[in-house]
């Protein structure tokens, strides 16, 4: 199927890739990933293009294999390097997968953002203003009293995330949410 743009989408669109340039004569494509769940994108798969505000375009993946660390992957009734020619800098997009499809306590930022933290008797310890997934561990940007404070997101910390309530509990060990060991 060769969606239009004109297809509604069901749920909200996440950016999953960034289509680098055509590869080839036969209109491949060669994608950054930009996602923790590559394995996804497979033949069959409805995705979304467009610019980084969401999806102009619908159409499926032909096939899908990995080169040098990103995807190179053919969309179905699209042939010649000229018919993708002018998709080079766009972004792929899929759809946001349901709580029951992620894998256990895994949350997208969007979900984490604008979410109060409190401290496992209760205590206001801030807010999440972002997710920050640089570096070997994620961690949430935790704003308290006008600073930022990087709270690893480790189970051990980050004992409980309630979307129903937006509270994340965070039991931070000694020092980590307070400016004391800059006073030294």
């Amino acid at each position: 199927m060769t969606a239009t743009a004109n297809n509604p989408p069901e749920r909200e669109w996440l950016i999953v890739g960034a289509v680098r340039k055509p590869h080839g004569v036969h209109g491949d494509l060669l994608v950054a990933i930009l996602t923790d769940f590559p394995e996804r994108l497979q033949p069959g798969v409805r995705f979304g293009l467009g610019p980084e505000e969401g999806p102009r375009s619908y159409h499926e993946i032909h096939h899908v294999r990995y080169h040098k660390g990103a995807w190179l992957l053919g969309v179905a009734g699209v042939r010649g390097r000229d018919a993708v020619e002018d998709w080079r800098g766009r972004f792929l997009f899929l759809p946001e997968q349901t709580a029951a499809e992620l894998p256990e306590g895994y949350r997208y930022e969007h979900q984490l953002v604008g979410l109060a933290c409190r401290s496992p008797k209760g205590e206001p310890l801030g807010e999440v203003v972002a997710l920050d997934t640089e570096g070997p561990q994620a961690r949430l940007v935790v704003r308290r009293e006008g600073r930022d404070f990087l709270v690893p997101y480790v189970q051990e910390i980050v004992t409980l995330v309630d979307s129903e309530t937006g509270v994340v509990t965070i039991d931070a060990p000694a020092g980590l949410l307070d400016d004391d060991f800059l006073e030294a």
